[in-house]
């Protein structure tokens, strides 16, 4: 091993040093530079397993103390890492106990026929769900990954939120809940549902933000189920005794069910919905007598006023008989949700809420269709949890002390072996200087111009 290392390290301080004294651009020197360390660290990751093989081989007590006996050797293996591909031979053992096991891999916490590491798996999620699958593969492995196997990678991939570990109470909290319109593989049109929860809107710079947000996604559960896990969300973050509760959204059938679980809450309707809704039934007037009907309708909604309201409405239909099916469907819509809307007038706390739209757009919508693209409903269910946390999470993998005793020994003998290797290094100041004189280099050049 000790001679392993100071091989690896020889040359990988030669190739630094050539590259360095040839007089290379910045941007140059950087790509070459990182692609040697990555190669030296590889080498010396391939030195490191072949060790912890040769150990476990060499225990032949503890193997046959633990069952195992020698199969066969020299079996390859290649892996995909963030260092590049590694590749080394381990040895097959048979177990008294009946089958049969690689214990390199068993210490590695690599599983049979896998062809990623962990870490590679857990950087080609989180890069999958800002960018596609093939971009993704690009930036992380120079493409050496296909887009199927990205994508498997983001179906075995978990979400994980940051939960504080204690309570807090705050005087308000808002509950923004739309979807994102998304199509399936197929053609067939289907929705992503979007819960944020956050303490009310403040003031960043010019622009307002969400205090302490979070959201939560889920693709093919049942309202109820989607708003059970809501409400223990909420409540692993937030003693809600006191705490005002406001829903804000378009009033759908989903939206509604989150009014029974959520105690206390009260719904809003969504500014986006509101406008949309009263433009629908003005549109077609004179800008003036457009801004007219709007002020009025918006007076009317606010204060409840059903009989002006309907005044209003029959006066539109009168007018642009054309579009009398429109105005009276939308007139319904608002009328169905007045209360949502008369709250922001008769509690000034509902209005520092409502961002259901930008939400949806910047979570959802900017992955799943801000372009033409199909989803298959398998890669949702695992792509739109991990949206919405921001974060994916590795599997937990048991911990060496539960290991074999074979695994453990070896793994302590091969740590010595890497330590006393390393001990066997040159020091910095025996490796020599950059060549500056003699045969004219570009490094040469460079330098005199400082001198």
């Amino acid at each position: 091993m000790k001679k392993i290392i100071t091989e690896i390290a020889e040359n990988f301080i030669k190739n630094i040093c050539e590259k360095l004294s040839m007089g290379k651009t910045l941007s140059q020197i950087e790509s070459e530079m990182l692609k040697e360390a990555k190669a030296c660290a590889t080498r010396l990751t391939e030195a490191y397993i072949s060790q912890i093989d040769a150990n476990i081989l060499g225990d032949k007590a503890g193997r046959r103390e633990a069952g195992y006996s020698v199969e066969r050797r020299g079996d390859e293996r290649r892996l995909q890492t963030q260092l590049g591909e590694i590749s080394y031979h381990r040895t097959y053992y048979k177990k008294a106990a009946g089958g049969y096991e690689y214990l390199t891999d068993t210490f590695l916490g690599v599983e049979s026929r896998q062809r990623i590491s962990e870490e590679m798996s857990l950087s080609l999620s989180n890069a999958a769900k800002d960018m596609s699958y093939g971009k993704a593969s690009t930036y992380l492995c120079d493409g050496e990954i296909s887009r199927q196997t990205v994508m498997n990678h983001i179906r075995q991939s978990e979400a994980v939120a940051e939960v504080p570990t204690e309570k807090r109470r705050v005087p308000e909290l808002h509950i923004d809940a739309d979807e994102a319109h998304i199509t399936l593989c197929g053609g067939r049109k289907s929705e992503v549902p979007l819960i944020s929860v956050y303490e009310g809107i403040e003031k960043q710079g010019k622009r307002n933000k969400c205090k302490n947000v979070f959201h939560i996604s889920e693709y093919g559960k049942k309202p109820d189920e989607l708003w059970e896990q809501a409400l223990t969300e909420i409540e692993q973050r937030y003693d809600l005794t006191g705490t005002k509760i406001y829903m804000h959204g378009d009033g759908g059938n989903w939206i509604q069910t989150g009014l029974e679980w959520i105690p206390g809450a009260v719904f809003v309707l969504d500014k986006y919905h509101k406008n949309k809704a009263i433009k629908s039934m003005t549109a077609g007037l004179e800008e003036s007598d457009q801004k007219l009907f709007d002020r009025e309708i918006r007076w009317s909604l606010e204060n409840e006023d059903f009989r002006f309201f309907e005044e209003l409405t029959f006066s539109l239909c009168r007018d642009l008989p054309e579009r009398a099916e429109k105005i009276l469907e939308s007139a319904e819509y608002l009328r169905r949700f007045v209360s949502g809307i008369s709250i922001c007038k008769k509690d000034p706390c509902a209005n520092n809420g409502g961002c259901t739209e930008p939400h949806v757009s910047h979570i959802l919508s900017a992955r799943l269709s801000s372009r033409p693209m199909a989803w298959s409903s398998k890669t949702l269910k695992k792509l739109a949890p991990v949206l919405a946390a921001g974060n994916v999470a590795l599997k937990c993998k048991e911990d060496n002390e539960s290991l074999p005793l074979p695994l453990r020994k070896a793994a302590a003998r091969a740590i010595k072996a890497l330590r006393r290797g390393v001990a066997g290094l040159p020091s910095p100041d025996a490796i020599g200087a950059l060549p500056i004189s003699g045969k004219i280099t570009g490094t040469q050049k460079i330098l005199k111009l400082f001198c």
